[in-house]
């Protein structure tokens, strides 16, 4: 009979507790025996199969056609600040950081997005959409909503993949005089999980809503790995607190 999801990703958390044990035998660049497992775990090689590629999307392991599973070092948990403008980055840049971007389309708006830019329902906005990662993983998705009806900016946001929003939208005379963040936590979708890489069930998301003058000009949602990122701040001269300079 075949797995459920919940059955494989319930298998894949014991797999990821038995390659994570701390053993001898478990280190990073170990490489395991998928048949060992099987066997070590009592279930069948093609069940063991369903739930090891879960632990490949998550960046724990790499498969080796006819090896087995090499063991990966986890990705490094580290700081994030919320600055003094609403936006979030680490409080430490670092060589491997990256943007890539994944989505510029027009849809229609999500019923949270049309209430937070006081448009309504299913208005048509550009949506972009961009994952941050840290030497190779993804820590936070980043989704952008701007309403089309901002003609000239919305042609511009759908010309190039990535490109200073912010600059974009204050040459079409739409300066930012205002802006508005909030922080909650959440249960992650499907797709954000795949995105991000993390079996973790809750997600950080900052919203951020930008103005000009009575205008919403932007609705920003950074959503977070709450297993590796941990959101800070701070203000005046915090003894050895190490700023990035990223503003």
């Amino acid at each position: 009979m075949a797995l459920t999801p919940t059955d494989r990703r319930s298998l894949a958390d014991s797999l990821r507790a038995e390659i994570y044990s701390g053993e001898p035998d478990r280190s990073p660049g170990t490489v395991l025996s998928g048949r060992k497992l099987a066997e070590h775990l009592g279930c069948a090689r093609k069940t063991l199969i369903g739930a090891m590629e879960i632990l490949e999307q998550e960046g724990l392991i790499r498969r080796l056609p006819k090896v087995g599973y090499m063991i990966l070092t986890p990705a490094a948990a580290f700081e994030a600040r919320i600055d003094e403008h609403g936006h979030v980055h680490p409080v430490l840049e670092q060589a491997g950081d990256t943007v890539e971007a994944v989505a510029t389309a027009v849809q229609k708006a999500p019923d949270h997005v049309a209430a937070a830019l006081g448009v309504p329902p299913e208005t048509s906005v550009v949506l972009r959409q961009s994952v941050l990662s840290r030497s190779g993983s993804p820590w936070a998705i980043r989704e952008m909503y701007i309403p089309r009806g901002i003609a000239d900016v919305a042609r511009r946001l759908l010309e190039a993949d990535l490109v200073d929003e912010a600059a974009v939208m204050t040459e079409a005379g739409l300066a930012e005089t205002a802006h508005q963040h909030t922080t909650s936590a959440r249960l992650a979708t499907d797709i954000e999980s795949a995105l991000l890489k993390s079996r973790t069930a809750v997600a950080l998301s900052v919203r951020r809503m930008s103005y000009s003058g009575e205008q919403a000009r932007s609705c920003d949602f950074m959503n977070i790995r709450a297993d590796r990122v941990t959101l800070t701040d701070w203000s005046g001269d915090v003894p050895n607190c190490v700023e990035s300079g990223v503003k």
